[in-house]
């Protein structure tokens, strides 16, 4: 029974690999009948595939050697420089006032790509038109249009380039739209900088009469009684006077004590030291008289205490003086520190309306130079002027005749595999129809 059944697996092994190399010779030749039936149409075709393609290269022949015009192409080469980048980087300096007008009057920052786009602008375009009477030929945006434009990498160069039948109009179109584009970009300089100093110069008088509202008030100031300076030299000749006094105060305590202590030496070892002192007060003569002579009785301690009286007296004199004259220079002081400090407010109010005067009268002018000077000229340089060209450009003959080539035989290949559905489809339409009657 296993031997049976071993032999049906076999068996059955056997037919279904004879069954695929059957699947597989009929597949491939199904390739070889598919592809040669292809070769063959093409072979039988030929005639037609070579006929379209002759037609292709001949009207393509004659498209290009005796129906198109010849094109030629006309450029000129600017270079941006970095002026306007200069001229930002010194307005971006400054603090405060400065800080703010910058920010004002700041010119815009002018890239490669700006400068390009700004070729073909409208105003740039009409003026062309205009100038060159191209009214009839182009309008805006086909001048546009018919411009190239090129930036050459790693560089700061700008290519302009225009095709034309005429080589003398290209070189024109190209050299006025350089033209006029330098002039565009120094008017639109121009413009920004008449805008800002237009603006500055009307802020301009109103911080000029903030100036002299505050210059008035600090002369109506400086103009009072008992100003800052006569202040200072009345303190001044006080704290003299008081130094003076103090002084003398010294003194006359330390000859307060002297006089003390030589009146108690007086009373405890002078007592009965009184004397009478004869002077002579003749002239010269031998007998003395009573009305010539000037007694003098003189009691020391009593003189003493006296000069002791008046040295006391002094002191309390000089105190009551230092007393006032300390109670004078406190409210001078309070009232120079007073004036000071309102001096200082309105000082400070001129410093500041002359320091916003001067920043706009710099900003001012510095906006008059700008806008008098040739920004465009300077940012823009042109460094290959455009001349008519001697060679044309257009159309590629070869090119158009190699293209014709290829569409040809793909048009010829395209028509032969059509014709020949076409004809085997109508045929088997045929027999089907045969087979049904």
């Amino acid at each position: 029974m296993e031997e049976e059944i071993f032999w049906l697996k076999g068996c059955i092994k056997q037919n279904s690999i004879r069954i695929t190399k059957e699947g597989r010779i009929k597949n491939m030749n199904a390739e070889e009948i598919s592809l040669r039936e292809l070769i063959e149409i093409l072979i039988k075709q030929k005639k037609l595939i070579i006929l379209i393609t002759v037609a292709s290269i001949l009207v393509a022949g004659i498209v290009s050697f005796f129906i198109l015009d010849p094109v030629y192409e006309s450029r000129m080469v600017l270079m941006a420089s970095q002026f306007s980048d200069k001229l930002q980087s010194t307005q971006i300096q400054g603090e405060g006032v400065d800080s703010i007008l910058n920010s004002l009057s700041r010119y815009p920052t002018m890239t490669l790509e700006t400068y390009r786009q700004q070729i073909t602008a409208p105003r740039v375009m009409r003026e062309t038109i205009a100038e060159l009477k191209l009214e009839e030929e182009y309008d805006i945006a086909s001048l546009a249009k018919a411009i190239t434009l090129e930036t050459i990498k790693d560089t700061n160069l700008i290519t302009v380039k225009m095709q034309h039948s005429d080589p003398e109009m290209a070189a024109k179109i190209v050299s006025k739209v350089g033209e006029k584009f330098v002039a565009f970009v120094s008017d639109k300089a121009k413009e920004h900088a008449s805008s800002s100093s237009s603006h500055i110069n009307t802020q301009l008088e109103t911080e000029l009469i903030k100036l002299e509202e505050a210059s008035n008030e600090l002369k109506e100031f400086l103009s009072q009684p008992r100003g800052v300076s006569e202040l200072e030299q009345e303190l001044a000749a006080k704290l003299t006077q008081i130094t003076t006094y103090k002084t003398n105060l010294t003194d006359l305590q330390i000859k307060q004590q002297s006089l003390k202590a030589s009146i108690q030496v007086a009373e405890t070892e002078a007592k009965g030291s009184n004397r009478i002192i004869l002077k002579n007060q003749s002239d010269g003569e031998d007998n003395l008289s009573i009305d010539k002579l000037q007694l003098m009785i003189e009691d020391s301690a009593t003189l003493l205490k006296i000069e002791l009286a008046a040295v006391t007296s002094d002191i309390a004199n000089i105190k009551e003086q230092v007393n006032i004259l300390q109670k004078q220079i406190e409210e001078l002081q309070v009232e120079l520190q007073e004036k000071k400090h309102e001096a200082r407010i309105i000082e400070k109010k001129v410093e500041i309306a002359q320091n916003t005067y001067d920043a706009f009268v710099k900003k001012y002018e510095e906006l008059r130079v700008a806008e008098s000077s040739q920004i465009g000229e300077s940012t823009i340089t042109v460094i290959s002027k455009a001349y008519p060209a001697t060679k044309p450009v257009g159309p590629r003959k070869a090119m158009n005749l190699a293209i014709a080539t290829v569409l040809g035989v793909m048009i010829g290949v395209f028509a032969a595999f059509f014709i020949e559905y076409w004809k085997t489809s109508g045929n088997e339409a045929k027999r089907y129809q045969g087979e049904n009657l």
